[in-house]
């Protein structure tokens, strides 16, 4: 484990020439996650801004690197929303670092026995109630396009988030106490479905989890509405919601000036094609 301690050594290897030292340096650095900027002022000879800037390049090269090789991993899984957990905690570890392990299946298990500890009703309906009025968990509407906003880790933290996101909390979460959502991929406002009392009910999550039934949202639909019916009646596969929180990833990226890990997001979404072609 690296410590305080380990800091004046691993910055003596900055400039070092060899990449397996590089790449060790930036697992170290890496591993102190958002501690690392207050541990480097606390020391004797606090490195300078050049020494920094180095610093946080091989942090994000280490990050994009095993990201890549890590993505993987989650097409091969046999239950679809362990498929699922899997891609957004890679998502997680990559933005917050690989060091935080399963914080996102951790926060989910947390809510998931708070929720089973609750009184009252537990189904999807009272689910809902719980994550996005009691617990807070909301719509963020001054940062919409921040990157973090697609990582769970960050959204149960922050306790707000965009619709996919959120809605995942709510499918993930509904799946640890024996509940069936799924999630809608309604264009432009990614929705959550269950079905309340034999009725096809849409969530939204990222306004206070409000349940709608099917027909009462077809209303709204106007003339598209029979398209609507079917897109509505079909639950969103897990590749479908993975492609879709790239999506909004590279948009976020490319929105925030960071081409690198725009490219990389594009990369991974790629690969997920090419996957989904060999099937």
């Amino acid at each position: 484990m690296v410590n305080t301690s380990d800091l004046p050594h691993l910055l003596h290897l900055l400039d070092d020439p060899s990449p397996v030292v590089q790449a060790e340096v930036a697992k170290a650095f890496s591993a102190f996650g958002g501690k690392l900027d207050a541990a480097l002022d606390a020391l004797a000879d606090p490195p300078p801004t050049v020494d920094r800037r180095a610093i946080e390049q091989l942090i994000l090269g280490y990050r994009r690197t095993w990201l890549e090789k890590a993505w993987p991993t989650w097409y091969g899984l046999e239950d679809d929303l362990e498929r699922l957990e899997t891609a957004l905690s890679l998502i997680a570890r990559f933005q917050s670092g690989p060091e935080i392990g399963n914080a996102a299946s951790e926060l989910l298990d947390r809510l998931a026995e708070d929720f089973e500890r609750r009184p009252g009703e537990h189904d999807a309906v009272a689910l809902a109630r719980f994550l996005f009025t009691e617990r807070g968990l909301s719509g963020t509407r001054s940062d919409y396009y921040r990157p973090e906003n697609s990582s769970i880790v960050h959204v149960i933290r922050r306790k707000e988030g965009i619709p996919i996101t959120l809605a995942c909390v709510y499918i993930l979460t509904g799946d640890r106490v024996g509940l069936e959502i799924g999630g809608c991929n309604w264009p432009s406002h990614f929705l959550a479905r269950t079905y309340v009392n034999g009725t096809l009910t849409l969530v939204d999550c990222f306004n206070g989890g409000e349940c709608t039934d099917i027909d009462a949202f077809l209303k709204t639909q106007g003339p598209s509405r029979e398209a609507a019916r079917t897109l509505l009646g079909d639950e969103a596969p897990v590749e479908v919601i993975v492609s879709r929180v790239l999506n909004n990833l590279m948009r976020a990226y490319r929105r925030a000036g960071n081409q690198e890990d725009c490219d990389l997001i594009g990369v991974l979404r790629r690969d997920l094609n090419q996957y989904l072609k060999t099937r």
